[in-house]
C-alpha cells in the first residue's frame, strides 16, 4: 500500500534564545503539523546554516540543545515528529555542491536574505561566501527529504522558490528525480518589535523570549514604544500607529482588542492600562511553554542528546538515498 502522508520539512537556525515571534510565526504551526495524522514531519536544527554570522562553537552546540527543548515545550512530538540536527546529515552538504552548480551568481545576488545581511554587516565584516549560498544549502535540506511542503515565514519564500527552480532545472536535465515543493501556507503572523519595528528579531534586540519570566515581560512591554504623538494620558490615541495595540490584535481576545481599540481613540485608558492587558496575555502564552519546558530540563541535557542521535538516523535514512540517486544521475556516484 502506497503512503499517502505528505512530507514536512522546516528548520530554526541554533543562534540563542527563541521569542515570541518565533514561536508565533512559526513554532505553534510545527506543533500542529506534527500531530497531523496525515503528515510526516522534519524539524531540524540548521546549525551549518547558523557558521555564516556565528562561530563559536561552544554557543552552537548550546543552542543547538536550546532550540531543541523550545520545539518540544511549544509542542512538537518528538514521538511523531523527526527532530534532528543539520550537521547529522553529511549528504545534505554533498547535494548543497551539486545545487551549487546548477545555480548562477545572479540568483543568489537577488535573494533578499543576502541584500539584507550584508546591508546589516559592519564596515570591517567580510561578507562570506556561506551568506551567498544560503538559500543553496536550504534547497538542499528540502530536496534531500523529497518533501511534498514547507512551512516557513514570509522573508524565506524567495528561498523555496528558488529551490523549486533548481528542482524543475534538474528533473528537466536528467529526468524526474526531485519533488516539487510548495509552499505550505498559513495564517501570516508578524510580531512587531518592542522598539517600534515592523518585526522581533534576535539582533535588533526587540524581543520577548519565550524563557522570559512575568516580571521580565512586564520591564520589557512598559518600556516599549507606542503611538508616539500621543504626549499626554488624556490626549485620544491612535491605535493603528501602534505596536502595541497591533500585538494585542495577535494576543487577545475579541472584546480585549475593541476595548483597547475604542478606549485609546477616546482617551479612555493610557498606554500604561493598554499594556498591563497585554503582559497579562502575554504570560498566559508563556506559561504553558515554561512548565514544559522546566520539566523538561530536569531529565539533563542526554534526553536531549538522545532525540536529536535517533532523528538524525531516521533523517539521514531518508536522505541519503536520494543524494546517492542524484550522484549516479550526474556520474559521481560513490565507488
Amino acid at each position: 500500500m502506497l503512503d499517502q502522508k505528505k512530507t514536512v520539512i522546516s528548520g530554526i537556525r541554533a543562534t540563542g534564545k527563541l521569542h515570541l515571534g518565533n514561536y508565533l510565526g512559526v513554532m505553534r504551526n510545527f506543533a500542529n503539523l506534527s500531530l497531523d495524522e496525515t503528515k510526516r514531519c522534519y524539524f531540524f536544527v540548521a546549525n551549518l546554516h547558523t557558521i555564516t554570522t556565528n562561530i563559536d562553537p561552544q554557543s552552537i552546540r548550546h543552542d543547538l540543545r536550546e532550540i531543541v527543548l523550545d520545539y518540544i515545550s511549544v509542542g512538537v512530538d518528538p514521538e511523531r515528529a523527526v527532530i534532528f540536527a543539520q550537521s547529522s546529515v553529511p549528504e545534505t552538504s554533498e547535494l548543497m555542491w551539486i545545487l551549487n552548480c546548477f545555480t548562477t551568481v545572479a540568483e543568489l545576488e537577488r535573494m533578499p536574505h543576502f541584500k539584507e545581511k550584508r546591508g546589516k554587516l559592519e564596515e570591517k565584516e567580510i561578507v562570506n561566501s556561506g551568506l551567498l549560498t544560503y538559500p543553496i544549502l536550504m534547497a538542499a535540506d528540502i530536496l534531500g527529504p523529497n518533501a511534498d511542503l514547507v512551512p516557513v515565514g514570509e522573508d524565506q519564500h524567495p528561498h523555496v522558490e528558488l529551490t523549486r527552480s533548481l528542482a524543475k532545472r534538474f528533473n528537466n536535465i536528467f529526468g524526474k528525480t526531485f519533488v516539487i515543493p510548495d509552499i505550505l501556507s498559513s495564517e501570516v503572523v508578524r510580531v512587531p518589535g518592542l522598539d517600534g519595528t515592523a518585526k522581533m528579531g534576535k539582533s535588533d534586540k526587540n524581543t520577548i523570549d519565550l524563557s522570559d519570566s512575568p516580571d521580565i515581560v512586564s520591564q520589557k512591554v512598559f518600556k516599549s514604544v507606542t503611538d508616539i504623538r500621543r504626549k499626554r494620558r488624556s490626549d485620544p490615541g491612535d491605535p493603528t500607529c501602534c505596536n502595541i495595540y497591533t500585538m494585542h490584535t495577535i494576543m487577545s481576545n475579541g472584546d480585549e482588542i475593541r476595548y483597547v481599540h475604542d478606549n485609546c481613540r477616546s482617551a479612555g485608558i493610557g498606554c500604561i492600562d493598554c499594556k498591563e492587558i497585554l503582559i497579562q496575555n502575554i504570560n498566559n502564552i508563556l506559561f504553558p511553554i515554561q512548565q514544559k519546558r522546566f520539566e523538561l530540563t530536569r531529565q539533563g541535557y542526554e534526553f536531549v542528546d538522545e532525540i536529536l542521535h535517533e532523528g538524525g538516523i531516521v533523517a539521514r535514512n531518508k536522505i541519503a538515498p536520494k543524494v546517492e540517486e542524484v550522484k549516479e544521475k550526474i556520474g559521481v556516484p560513490s565507488y
